[in-house]
C-alpha cells in the first residue's frame, strides 16, 4: 500500500513538472499537448482506480468504489479531451464579470460606510479601481489574458510538484 502511495506521488510529481515547464515556456504551442497530458493522467490514475478494486475485491472478496471511481475518471478523461477546449475560451470573459462586478460592489460598499464612518477609504476606492479595470481588460482582450493565467497555474504546477516530492520524502514508508 506505501508502495502505490508513492507511485501515485511520483505520477503526480511527473504531471505536474512537465505540464507546468511546458506551460511556462511556450503557453500557446502546449495548450494541446497539456490537453492530451492531462486527458492521460485522469485515464492512468482511472486505470490504477479500477486494478486497485479489482485487488482488493479479490483479496477480500469485498466490492468497493474503486472501480466506479476508476469508471468515472475514464469517462471524466473522454470528456476533457473533447470538451476542454470548448470552454477554456470562456474563462476571460466570465472572469472578467466577477471581477467587474465585485470592484463595482467593493466600491458600492465603501462609500456606503462613509456615511456611517466620517472617513474616506481611498484605499478600498482604489482597490475597487483596480479589480474594474482587471475586469475591464479580462473582458475586452480574453486571448492575452488567458495566457497569463495559463502560464501562472504552469508556475503553480511546477511548484505543486516540489511539494509533491518534498511530501513523498515525509511519507517514506
Amino acid at each position: 500500500m506505501v508502495r502505490q502511495f508513492q507511485l501515485y506521488r511520483w505520477l503526480r510529481f511527473i504531471f505536474l513538472l512537465v505540464a507546468g515547464i511546458l506551460i511556462v515556456i511556450e503557453p500557446i504551442k502546449s495548450f494541446d499537448i497539456v490537453i492530451y497530458i492531462v486527458s492521460s493522467y485522469i485515464a492512468i490514475y482511472g486505470i490504477l482506480s479500477i486494478f486497485d478494486g479489482l485487488s482488493i475485491r479479490r483479496t477480500t472478496g469485498e466490492n468497493n468504489i474503486a472501480v466506479g471511481l476508476g469508471v468515472g475518471e475514464l469517462f471524466l478523461a473522454l470528456a476533457v479531451l473533447l470538451f476542454a477546449r470548448l470552454l477554456v475560451p470562456l474563462v476571460p470573459p466570465v472572469l472578467g464579470i466577477i471581477l467587474l462586478v465585485n470592484g463595482i460592489n467593493q466600491y458600492r460598499d465603501s462609500h456606503e460606510m462613509t456615511k456611517r464612518v466620517p472617513v474616506t477609504p481611498y484605499l478600498d476606492y482604489f482597490y475597487s479601481a483596480l479589480l474594474m479595470l482587471a475586469g475591464i481588460v479580462f473582458i475586452l482582450n480574453p486571448s492575452k489574458t488567458i495566457i497569463f493565467i495559463y502560464q501562472l497555474f504552469g508556475l503553480s504546477l511546477i511548484i505543486l510538484a516540489f511539494f509533491e516530492i518534498i511530501n513523498s520524502r515525509i511519507y517514506r514508508g
